[in-house]
């Protein structure tokens, strides 16, 4: 029995591309995978296409049956990471869009390298809402006093 998994396990690695191969850390990609979609009905049963890309932050387990890559994207400046299997045949499609000499396996320190970066993007535009909110007050004030002493008058 175990020779027939190890001859399936050669099988799957035989028909899989060469391209999830050679995907490493630090590698930006592109994939295409198949979704199965159902209604709450469950009457109609699909599938539709979903298109991922980022870079790959780690791969585990290299070259067995059950390796997975983690690919990270930010996405409306929230950063999502996505934990793919690299054999499975909801693959469709698996694009190099560019590739990266990292000096690491894992490149979890990213995560908190754009969570840094996107703070400092959120702090320079809190003060820029801040120093508009200030300069808007600054030219009604003298709109104010006008319309005070309109008042009293």
């Amino acid at each position: 029995m175990t020779k027939s998994i190890f001859a399936i396990n050669e099988d799957i690695k035989k028909t899989s591309k060469t391209v999830l191969d050679s995907i490493q850390a630090g590698d930006t990609v592109k994939i295409v995978l198949k979704l199965k979609e159902t209604n709450p009905d469950k009457k109609s049963k699909g599938s539709k296409t979903q298109t991922i890309q980022g870079l790959v932050l780690a791969r585990k387990h290299n070259k067995e049956l059950g390796a997975s890559i983690t690919i990270r994207n930010i996405v409306d400046s929230v950063g999502v990471e996505w934990i793919l299997p690299l054999y499975t045949s909801d693959i469709i499609k698996v694009d190099i869009l560019k590739s990266s000499k990292v000096r690491r396996a894992k490149l979890y320190y990213i995560r908190k390298k754009s969570v840094k970066e996107t703070k400092a993007k959120l702090r320079k535009e809190t003060k820029k809402v801040v120093e508009e909110s200030k300069r808007a007050e600054k030219e009604d004030v003298p709109e104010i006093e006008e319309a005070v002493e309109e008042v009293k008058e």
